[in-house]
């Protein structure tokens, strides 16, 4: 095998030890992936500097990537291209391919990483619609629904008006008080 690796050009050499060192350390990435061992992130104090909001392109993951179409696209491919500019154009093609493609995944995977915790606070200045009737003056609370990132809301809801805002009103939100209970009037 040894033999047969010597027999081949400089360039064809390059391309399958590139292929075959690119394949070891995908498999150890996915090894150190699976295993929860995995990290790709740079940190400086603490922060991550890949995350879904700060997409990176090029990250350690995306070069293995890159090297393996490229170089297997190379190596098998050596034969069927007379032309050796060409067959690199090919092999950068698929590269890049293979990059984006594993960047793209980076980047669905670290949006689910997300804290999509719902906080009463974002839907300020949203209108709703009033669930159960709100008692005038902040007498008691009644109930609204509001949609929100494409959810709806169900909250607990008090009036300052000084009329009492009936089932099926639409309310602005205007503010919150005690918590999770939000300050509506009527529109």
């Amino acid at each position: 095998m040894l033999e047969t690796f010597k027999s081949f050009e400089l360039m064809q050499q390059a391309y399958w030890a590139l292929a075959v060192i690119a394949s070891v350390i995908f498999v150890i990435q996915g090894i150190m992936t699976f295993s929860g061992m995995d990290a790709d992130t740079d940190t400086v104090d603490g922060d991550a500097d890949f995350d879904a909001d700060g997409f990176h392109l090029v990250s350690f993951k995306t070069i293995v990537c890159f090297a393996l179409g490229f170089g297997w696209t190379g190596a098998l491919l050596w034969d069927d291209f007379e032309s050796r500019i060409a067959l690199a154009i090919i092999a950068m093609i698929v590269g890049f391919a293979f990059m984006s493609l594993i960047a793209y995944l980076l980047y669905l995977v670290l949006k689910l990483d997300r804290d999509n915790t719902f906080k009463v606070e974002k839907v300020i200045g949203l209108n709703a619609d009033v669930y159960l009737a709100i008692p005038a003056q902040k007498a008691e609370t009644g109930k609204i629904m509001v949609s929100y990132e494409g959810s709806m809301h169900e909250l607990e809801a008090v009036t300052a008006d000084e009329e009492r805002i009936p089932t099926g009103a639409k309310v602005k939100i205007v503010g919150i008080e005690a918590g999770e209970v939000v300050i509506v009037s009527k529109i």
